[in-house]
């Protein structure tokens, strides 16, 4: 008696595993079961069937974003919250909000041509919101699009310089 009971537990636990991964794997947005977890090689991230990371337009030195920034050679987005870019963002960075895409879209296209060069960031490694900014700009043509990986912490952690917006 126990061990058909045991076989069945055991039964029944095996063919909910195979539906739920089955489940998992077709569904549109299902949960990655693989993906970018080393920082050190760039933003981390799921390789998901959404997946939207571009390791090829990640600039991962933060001494050459800081030179980029210094010789104004980029138009520089942060896509972190408005309220988050007061608080501290890097030097000369302009408050573009990814949950506003629709929105500062319009207010971009007014400051910068389509092959005007733009470096966007977020928090860091762990944010893919600036990969999710870049490969929409990239979608609309924009030619010269790249993405800080590091962001705002590692900016932070290197000692460089941060302006803050005084309410």
């Amino acid at each position: 008696m126990i061990k058909s009971t045991s076989f069945r537990v055991f039964t029944l636990l095996i063919v909910s595993l195979i539906l739920s991964f089955g489940v998992n794997y077709f569904s549109p947005s299902g949960i990655a079961l693989k993906g970018q977890w080393d920082r050190s090689k760039g933003v981390v991230g799921a390789n998901s069937k959404q997946d939207v990371l571009h390791a090829d337009i990640e600039i991962n030195n933060p001494l050459e974003v800081r030179k980029m920034i210094q010789n104004r050679e980029v138009v520089l987005l942060d896509v972190r919250s408005k309220d988050i870019y007061d608080k501290g963002h890097l030097p000369g960075a302009l408050s573009y909000p990814l949950i506003d895409f629709d929105e500062v879209l319009l207010k971009l296209l007014d400051i910068v041509k389509k092959d005007t060069p733009i470096l966007v960031y977020c928090s860091g490694v762990e944010c893919s919101d600036s990969h999710t900014f870049a490969t929409r700009l990239l979608a609309l043509r924009f030619t010269q699009v790249r993405v800080y990986a590091g962001g705002f912490l590692e900016w932070q952690e290197m000692g460089f310089e941060i302006e803050k917006n005084e309410t």
